[in-house]
């Protein structure tokens, strides 16, 4: 571990499942781009930190995701087949699939959507936010901005849903609800390295912050609440269900 203080932070809600997911999705971009990176949750917060002295970005991380290619792996379901990013990031996306190839739970668009159009539906309301990025880092994962649908793991979207139903076919006028696409973004990158505990058939997940700096690699164990050193939260949610849509309920700790 680096002995250099963290060069990026982000105010991070850890009882919103959506936005520790996109917490770990930050730590997974910083990895691959800049090997070495170690992040950590601290005060309220989500922190990285780079090794020799490197100055990176978020803007610079985000960048690459924006930029990068996405494509679609051949498969028998293109509405759920996985998807490969390019670019330097190099990573393909398939958490919501279980090894037989059906999907899990946390596969929660629509029939009219497939896997890479959910991916990239989120590229042009982030790339409108980019200056504001730039200017307020911390405030990374409250940005909000009106698109129809969500991954459902933004939990604090789930609870405005869930007062009217969350029905988007009952109510025209929520089609356009205020998602956050930085969580939606980069939760979905988080996802694939730090899978939660995932008890399906309770519909409970569990998930845990860490509080030592910590490559993604090593991170991914204490996510899992499997290294007790670094442990600071284990916290635990499950799926609630708003008319045919279903997402992640605000976590409680545990």
């Amino acid at each position: 571990m680096s002995d250099t203080k963290p060069n990026i932070t982000v105010d991070v809600d850890v009882t919103n499942p959506g936005q520790f997911f996109a917490c770990c999705g930050l730590l997974e971009l910083a990895d691959r781009l800049r090997p070495g990176a170690e992040g950590w949750f601290e005060n309220g917060q989500f922190q990285l930190g780079f090794v020799d002295g490197q100055v990176v970005s978020v803007s610079e991380l985000l960048d690459e995701v924006l930029s990068c290619s996405v494509e679609s792996v051949p498969g028998p379901d293109l509405k759920t087949t996985p998807i490969y990013l390019g670019g330097r990031i190099k990573i393909q996306l398939d958490w919501w699939l279980r090894p037989d190839g059906k999907t899990n739970l946390f596969k929660t668009w629509a029939a009219n959507a497939n896997s890479r159009q959910m991916f990239c539906k989120w590229h042009d309301p982030l790339k409108g936010k980019m200056n504001i990025v730039a200017s307020n880092t911390q405030g990374l994962l409250s940005l909000s901005e009106r698109v129809q649908g969500s991954y459902g793991f933004d939990s604090d979207l789930g609870w405005d849903a869930l007062s009217v139903g969350f029905s988007f076919n009952e109510h025209a006028d929520l089609k356009n609800l205020p998602t956050r696409p930085a969580v939606e973004l980069l939760g979905a990158i988080g996802l694939q390295r730090f899978f939660p505990v995932f008890k399906e058939k309770e519909q409970v997940v569990e998930y845990a912050t860490w509080h030592i700096r910590l490559g993604a690699p090593v991170a991914r164990v204490a996510a899992l609440g499997r290294f007790p050193e670094a442990v600071m939260h284990k916290l635990r949610t499950r799926f609630v269900y708003r008319g045919r849509f279903k997402g992640l309920d605000r976590a409680t700790i545990i």
